[in-house]
């Protein structure tokens, strides 16, 4: 595996036909062959495909301003949540399944696809006519979603050479940023104005402009074997079993973080029996791609050693950051009396420091090719963030300690752009889809990992136990408010420390090199 790198090099270079199909999934290689560095044609192609970016990140924020709305409407508050959980349960299903995909159909069509599956579903939960139909849309939106982001990243390491992938990926993180922090503000605004059907309908037309878009300006270069391959042929290497499998073993997954500790108890019934799925669909997926001979996602790949650390430290990070962000705005609503906008504004830290990070980190990478010090350093300001936040946040935080969460937000910004190139530097080329598409997963488990270890500490018996405690007295209510916030933002503060060191130490034993020009 040390000479993927070169060898992937030296195919480009003596322009060899790789051994995939007549898709467009080989795509441009003439950047990427001269190794002159991204031209003003790549720039103008990435800034079409950014545009799908910033509406799928506008929209996961924008759901937080509109579900109560939703639920509201429809009289089921209970299955409210369900608007946001749906969402990223499919999205977590389909991440794996477009690498293989991109592999057998061509990146632009898979592409497409997500646009498409988007397009629908954002319709569908503006046009619902029972919150059943806007839960089972927004699914459908996921399903979209998990192609919007990954396959641009894709496309990314297949248009330029390995150095530059880093500087370009830094354009896609501030993109999803912005639209992270413009999402929640968008959709209050919608929703308090037109509706909050609008404020799903009002995605539809950019949606359909960038499918547009995508059609009129990617032109991806295709690399023929001399086989031509028929739709049947391309059905036919579908792994359709190991893609049930692995969904059913990713959704259980899910559905146990997404669940346990909040709408469930952890020992509950609920619990057990997605747990004995899921196990019984690991093994059932192990055994299949052993099998056949595509698997949707090669077993082995979690066995590369790059893969599975690069894969850990993703997975930490954003548990730590998703953690922070669920309990930083609770926190300064409790101490500081601040209002639901105030609270809100006092992330704005992360997130520049997660926009600021990922540029420095592609910078950093593009003159040096080196991007072992920046997955280094980026745990070390992580670690950094949770004992300034530990050691100085109190009832009583100043506007100046609240800039804490900054590196934070600077970390995982960096570990986005380094993570990413370590992948794409030490990975087969026919591997290097799947092995994306798998980065995006666990970027996605860590977002519902940072939620539920985030919430973990509401657990009813917590609250019962203060409710014996503090029975009897008249603020009763405010006291319990209090010593569960502050209880709940150590804890988490405690929790983000623990897997900041666990990622530093991984990032320490993980393997680095100079990239190759």
């Amino acid at each position: 595996m040390e000479q993927s790198l070169y060898r992937t090099l030296s195919r480009i270079s003596q322009q060899e036909p790789l051994p995939v199909d007549d898709a467009d999934a080989e795509l441009s290689k003439t950047d990427k062959a001269n190794g002159s560095g991204a031209s003003a044609d790549v720039y103008a192609t990435l800034s079409v495909l950014l545009l799908g970016v910033f509406i799928s990140q506008t929209d996961q924020s924008l759901v937080l301003a509109t579900y109560g709305k939703v639920a509201s409407e429809f009289d089921n508050f209970d299955s409210g949540s369900w608007l946001m959980s749906a969402y990223i349960l499919a999205q977590c299903v389909a991440q794996p399944l477009y690498g293989k995909l991109s592999d057998i159909y061509g990146r632009k069509s898979c592409l497409q696809a997500s646009y498409v599956l988007f397009a629908i579903g954002t319709a569908g939960a503006g046009l619902g006519r029972s919150l059943g139909e806007v839960i089972a849309a927004r699914a459908i939106q996921g399903a979209g979603g998990a192609g919007m982001v990954s396959m641009v990243a894709i496309i990314i390491t297949d248009l330029v050479p390995i150095h530059e992938v880093a500087s370009l990926r830094s354009y896609v993180n501030v993109l999803q940023t912005t639209g992270r922090s413009c999402g929640g503000v968008i959709g209050g605004f919608l929703t308090e104005t037109l509706g909050w059907r609008w404020a799903f309908l009002v995605q539809v037309p950019p949606i359909l402009l960038a499918i547009v878009l995508v059609q009129w300006r990617l032109h991806l270069t295709t690399t023929s074997s001399g086989v031509r391959h028929t739709k049947w042929d391309k059905l036919k290497r579908v792994d359709f079993i190991g893609a049930f499998f692995l969904s059913s073993t990713i959704l259980s997954i899910c559905v146990i973080l997404d669940s346990g500790g909040q709408k469930v108890a952890w020992n509950s019934t609920f619990i057990k029996v997605f747990g004995a799925v899921g196990v019984t669909s690991a093994i059932a997926f192990v055994v299949s791609a052993r099998v056949v001979s595509e698997p949707i996602f090669p077993f082995r790949l979690l066995a590369h050693y790059t893969l599975l650390t690069n894969y850990l430290i993703i997975i930490l990070q954003v548990t730590v950051q998703i953690s922070l962000i669920m309990s930083v705005p609770i926190f300064f609503q409790a101490t500081a009396r601040a209002s639901t906008a105030a609270a809100g504004a006092y992330l704005i830290p992360a997130f520049a420091g997660n926009t600021l990070g990922g540029l420095v980190a592609g910078y950093w990478i593009k003159k040096t090719g080196l991007f072992k010090p920046p997955t280094v350093v980026a745990p070390v300001l992580a670690v950094l963030c949770m004992l300034l936040c530990l050691l100085t946040w109190n009832e009583h935080t100043s506007v100046l300690q609240s800039l804490a969460i900054f590196p934070g937000g600077f970390a995982t910004g960096m570990v986005s752009s380094s993570c990413f190139v370590g992948l794409a530097a030490r990975v087969d080329e026919q591997d290097m889809a799947m092995a994306a598409s798998g980065m995006y997963l666990f970027y996605n488990l860590g977002a519902i990992s940072g939620v539920s270890s985030g919430s973990a500490v509401f657990e009813t018996s917590l609250k019962a136990s203060l409710r014996r405690v503090l029975d009897g007295r008249p603020d009763m209510e405010e006291v319990m408010r209090k010593a569960l916030t502050d209880l709940s933002f150590h804890q988490v503060n405690i929790w983000g420390l623990v897997c900041a060191a666990l990622s530093l130490v991984i990032a320490v034993f993980s393997k680095g090199q100079r990239l190759k020009r």
